[in-house]
């Protein structure tokens, strides 16, 4: 009955059936019977696409079924227990599977399923692993890397070179996707082979060229390994295409990397100036050409893009809290302070430019305190920004918390060291506290750019 039930549903689901090549190899009546159950699965019947699995190979002996299991415990399971035990029901109309996972219904099928074990098991008894089994294993064992990390029942370095074992079987008989070359390439990374690394990416480079995200995979690579005359060619590629999207702006910066670890200048700023034309609006590029100023030892060229992104962007808190945390990591306070006097002085007028701007003076002031006169500067300029900030906020902002608190602090502090030359050091703690708290408006995404 069951072969009979499979033949009649094969010719309506040899659409669902891709890539139909990974199951080429395996009997006729494994490929109808599985073509059977992604009907079921077609339906959101996932309970009984399981049980009908089930019932064809009960006992796991059949490396093509046992992929199949695999692949929908891993989709179509509405609960599991670490990834070895998977629960299934069949989605009533109206509703979805994943509305059900947020509350499961009493009503399930639990089944213990730890597709590693079962696969090894098989491989010990002499039967042989077709190479979708390998690719599907490689797909799950990934799963359990990214959602389990060192907490599974084995460790996590263990399960990613595993999924790399599995990964490279299937991939040596060219049963692979774009999805499991990119895991692939992330999980060789991740263990720092970039060898290997570097095979899968131009493997995938040249099985899907229009997706470029594998070229700035490679170019990353790359990067790594320090080759960096290889990967101007590589994100030339992409930005070449006059594009505005993500992965353009990632090649940019691995442009930039290369440019700057290799120590060719003139390579670095014609990535940052193509890339600052390419994102006009978008303030990160701009931090960049500072950062690379500042790292390169050019105060002038990193005063001059500070003030750029500065005026271009309107004091923007983001922009602001960047450009000093750079100066500070490379030591070099004065030229933070040198900033924020030139910008108070060109945003005379606008208050909410200056707000921020007194805010971080303050902070800096505090950060950087070797006398107790310092600390005293930071509540001067903290008063500041508190006028400037009446103006711009309604009463019940949070910032207005944060400046009493400040105040609070730094004074209990000056209080206590009333007779003391030095600032103590809960001056900087009392401070990096609080260091975000004017950023009303915008992202992180500027102070991430200059680490």
């Amino acid at each position: 009955m069951l072969i009979l039930l499979a033949a009649a549903l094969v010719a309506s689901a040899q659409e669902v059936l891709t890539p139909a090549s990974f199951y080429a190899d395996a009997d006729q009546s494994v490929r109808e019977g599985l073509a059977a159950s992604r009907v079921l699965q077609s339906k959101g019947q996932w309970s009984k696409a399981w049980n009908l699995l089930s019932l064809m190979d009960p006992e796991n002996k059949n490396g093509y079924v046992l992929a199949e299991k695999i692949r929908l415990a891993l989709e179509g399971n509405v609960a599991n227990g670490m990834l070895i035990s998977f629960s299934f029901v069949d989605v009533p109309e109206g509703q979805n599977l994943e509305d059900l996972r947020l509350d499961p219904p009493e009503d399930q099928n639990p089944a213990d399923f730890n597709p590693l074990d079962l696969t090894e098991e098989l491989e010990k008894s002499g039967e042989a692993i077709p190479p979708v089994l390998s690719y599907e294993l490689g797909n799950y064992l990934y799963q359990v890397y990214k959602e389990y990390g060192e907490d599974w029942i084995q460790d996590s370095q263990t399960v990613q070179q595993k999924a790399v074992e599995n990964y490279d079987r299937a991939l040596a008989y060219d049963t692979y996707t774009s999805k499991s070359l990119s895991n692939q390439a992330e999980l060789l990374t991740n263990l720092q082979q970039y060898d290997g690394a570097e095979k899968v990416l131009r493997k995938a480079v040249a099985a899907y060229p229009e997706d470029d995200a594998f070229s700035v995979k490679l170019a990353s690579t790359l990067n790594n390994m320090q080759r960096f005359d290889e990967v101007y060619p590589v994100v030339d590629g992409v930005i070449g295409k006059n594009a505005a999207d993500d992965t353009t702006y990632n090649a940019f910066i691995e442009g930039i990397k290369a440019g700057l670890n290799s120590g060719d200048e003139q390579k670095t700023d014609a990535y940052v100036d193509a890339m600052i034309a390419r994102y006009p609006t978008e303030y990160v590029p701009f931090l960049i050409r500072h950062l690379i100023a500042v790292r390169m030892g050019q105060p002038e060229k990193a005063d001059a893009a500070a003030d750029e992104v500065t005026e271009k962007f309107g004091a923007d808190p983001n922009v602001v809290r960047s450009l000093l945390s750079t100066w500070l990591n490379a030591q070099d306070s004065e030229a933070g302070f040198n900033y924020l006097d030139r910008s108070i002085e060109k945003f005379a007028g606008r208050e909410k430019a200056l707000s921020g701007l007194y805010f971080y003076r303050a902070l800096m002031y505090a950060e950087t305190a070797q006398v107790i006169d310092d600390l005293k500067r930071a509540l001067e300029d903290l008063d500041e920004a508190e006028k400037y900030f009446s103006a711009v906020y309604d009463s019940d902002n949070m910032v207005f918390e944060t400046v009493k608190q400040l105040r609070e602090e730094w004074n209990q502090i000056i209080k206590a060291n009333e007779d003391e030359q030095e600032a103590p050091a809960d001056a900087t703690s009392a401070s990096s506290e609080y260091e975000e708290a004017p950023a009303q408006e915008g992202t992180d995404a500027a102070s991430g750019a200059t680490n």
